[in-house]
């Protein structure tokens, strides 16, 4: 592969991926640049777990948000009571993260 090709490959990690568990699928970790949002991934093929990171920010802050975002998302909109149970799922996670009852 060539620098430009593996430069634009997704980052896929390990199961030593460092950073704090949100939920069973998300995770938060950084670099010395960037909040890393990573997403749980299933190899098709063989079957194994591994983390990728689904998007970059500049703030855990604004990670946090990106994360409430993407389960919106997740939902397809479907109908607003799937939505608002997605976001307070989303939020009881983090808040068991932080060690704080809501």
């Amino acid at each position: 592969m060539t620098a430009k090709r593996l430069q634009n490959k997704p980052q896929q990690a390990t199961e030593s991926l460092k950073g704090i568990l949100i939920g069973q699928d998300w995770r938060v970790g950084a670099d010395t640049l960037n909040i890393i949002l990573y997403r749980r991934q299933v190899n098709k093929k063989t079957g194994k777990e591994y983390w990728r990171a689904h998007s970059y920010y500049d703030t855990v802050t604004n990670a946090l948000v990106g994360l409430v975002n993407q389960g919106v998302r997740d939902t397809e909109l479907a109908d607003l009571k799937t939505v608002c149970n997605k976001i307070e799922q989303i939020h009881k996670d983090i808040l068991e993260v932080c060690g704080s009852n809501g």
